[in-house]
């Protein structure tokens, strides 16, 4: 155990305010990551998105599901990540490393987006605080391992982080260059991850409500609607719908169907398994521009009919998951899930953040309280209407960002 006077000599030793600590922190980032991707990164390209990748290249189409031998425009499936295999894909056609640089590519994101924390904490933290911070968040085994994964979630992360950094920077005071940034990347954010329109309306109305300046939500909702637009006119071509993604009866049942629990249950190609019961309905469907809105509308109705039946039951697990999403999952099926590698960071960044979100939640229009509204509305979204994601990073920067409020309060640093 260590004593006091051991604590002391080891915050008297200056590590985190030396002029190093950053060339040292990128150095082993670096070379975490590139240990992650040889000895655990993916080979192929697989699962939604191979198959998203396999027909962009060979028949020009966007789409998740073949019916009938005929590839169907997608709905399902954000566009942004697809189309970032793709154009990697045409720079480097006949490249026989072509994951490799998938993941050399995400590994560039992951070691930017721990620069832009940085940035961030310093804003509110000293430097020695923001430079524990952010080797907390470079160092964090989860997110090493993620970035040699084929998953859109390297390029999440970093697409937050800047998103964040940007919010911040508004809320403290109005520069057009601010604005334009933060405004392409919640876009960006928002053809990645569907539903990060809900966080993007939040943080303006947020916004709003602090600088009461109508001229920063016009001008925000110009520049979001100019960055998703080629997309939503695709939408609005094939499906005579303005929509990002339709996918909400998908999800729902996939965290709402008799064999789910926290984590869901995986539905792509198995729907029939999960839930018999529309079998009929989805043999009647032909391939047409429509089907994925036709297929997502009985995947709704079959899930309100489940929560009708068995309120209980899924009220239940709503809480199960929520507190899985803040703490961790106990009936996790992922592999290496338990491994204390990836519990224990959870658990102490979980924690801290929490510990932290007692003594700063106020009533009061501020960056922490904007912070903790943020945490507990992911994580409602997510307990209530999806599943526990796979990778539980998207909170990581929030969480860091509260947990350096427990160091200061304690004086640790």
């Amino acid at each position: 155990m260590l004593s006091v006077s051991d604590i002391k000599k080891i915050r008297n030793m200056k590590i985190f305010e030396s002029k190093y600590f950053n060339p040292i922190l990128m150095c082993l980032c670096f070379l975490f990551g590139i240990y992650s991707i040889i000895f655990y990164g993916d080979r192929v390209v697989d699962n939604e998105w191979g198959i998203m990748l396999h027909n962009l290249i060979y028949d020009g189409i966007l789409s998740i599901r073949t019916v009938d031998g005929v590839p169907v425009p997608n709905a399902f499936m954000p566009p942004l990540y697809p189309y970032f295999l793709y154009v990697v894909k045409k720079i480097f056609p006949t490249s026989d490393a072509y994951v490799f640089i998938i993941q050399f590519l995400q590994l560039n994101m992951y070691l930017f987006s721990i620069i832009i924390l940085y940035r961030t904490l310093k804003i509110f933290y000293s430097k020695s605080i923001s430079n524990l911070g952010s080797a907390i968040f470079g160092l964090y085994p989860l997110y090493i391992y993620s970035l040699s994964q084929v998953s859109s979630i390297t390029l999440q992360v970093l697409l937050i982080v800047i998103f964040l950094y940007y919010f911040i920077r508004l809320f403290k005071f109005y520069k057009f260059k601010y604005l334009i940034i933060f405004s392409i990347c919640s876009g960006l954010l928002i053809l990645l991850r569907g539903e990060f329109f809900i966080f993007v309306i939040f943080s303006i109305c947020f916004l709003l409500i602090k600088n009461r300046n109508l001229k920063i939500l016009i001008l925000s909702l110009f520049f979001i609607i100019l960055t998703i637009s080629p997309y939503l006119i695709r939408n609005l071509i094939i499906f005579d719908t303005i929509v990002i993604t339709k996918s909400g009866g998908y999800n729902l049942l996939k965290g709402n169907n008799p064999q789910a629990k926290v984590e869901g249950k995986r539905m792509l190609g198995n729907e029939i398994r999960i839930a018999p019961e529309i079998e009929v309905d989805l043999k009647k469907l032909k391939a047409s521009d429509k089907y994925d809105l036709y297929v997502d509308k009985i995947f709704l109705n079959q899930a309100l009919k489940n929560i009708k039946k068995e309120p209980l039951r899924y009220i239940y697990l709503y809480f199960k998951k929520a507190i899985s999403f803040i703490l961790i999952d106990f009936e996790s099926s992922y592999p290496n899930y338990y491994s204390v590698l990836n519990i224990l960071p959870k658990l102490l960044i979980s924690i801290s953040a929490l510990i932290s979100m007692f003594y700063l939640a106020s009533f009061r229009i501020n960056l922490y309280n904007y912070f903790i509204l943020y945490y507990f509305l992911n994580i409602g979204l997510f307990s209530f209407f999806f599943i526990l994601p796979r990778y539980s990073l998207s909170l990581l920067p929030i969480q860091i960002i509260l947990s350096m409020y427990l160091f200061k309060k304690l004086k640790l640093l």
